[in-house]
């Protein structure tokens, strides 16, 4: 596994309204605005994204009401997988790209809905072929 960064987690609000659900970002605080820089090792390489939950926190955000999913606490030490596909970074985020081609939920939205606003680890696992 290669580490890519730790942070808070969050997504822009255009992942969610266009239910792409395809790339996150991590914040060095909740008063500031300020983005963790990516390792950019991999990128275009196969694999699974990882959060390994550092720190939690109440999440504040509503959910997303058309699919159901709402935030729920993640336990200190908890392994999440965010997805699987192959890896892009953009200006301050990270993403998956599926194999299957689907341009909407990307990553697994119950999942981001478990690490929102969470400090968490991010991983890159590459699968071996």
């Amino acid at each position: 596994m290669y580490e890519l960064g730790t942070g808070i987690l969050n997504w822009y609000s255009k992942e969610r309204i266009s239910d792409r659900y395809g790339t996150v970002y991590l914040l060095t605080s909740l008063e500031n605005e300020d983005r963790v820089r990516f390792s950019r090792i991999n990128s275009g390489k196969k694999g699974r994204l990882i959060a390994i939950v550092k720190e939690i926190r109440q999440s504040d955000h509503i959910g997303d009401l058309y699919h159901g999913v709402f935030p729920k606490t993640p336990r200190v030490g908890q392994k999440i997988t965010l997805g699987k596909g192959r890896l892009f970074f953009n200006d301050d985020g990270v993403g998956l790209k599926p194999d299957d081609g689907r341009k909407a939920q990307l990553l697994d939205i119950r999942a981001l809905y478990k690490v929102h606003e969470q400090t968490v680890t991010l991983y890159f696992d590459e699968f071996i072929n």
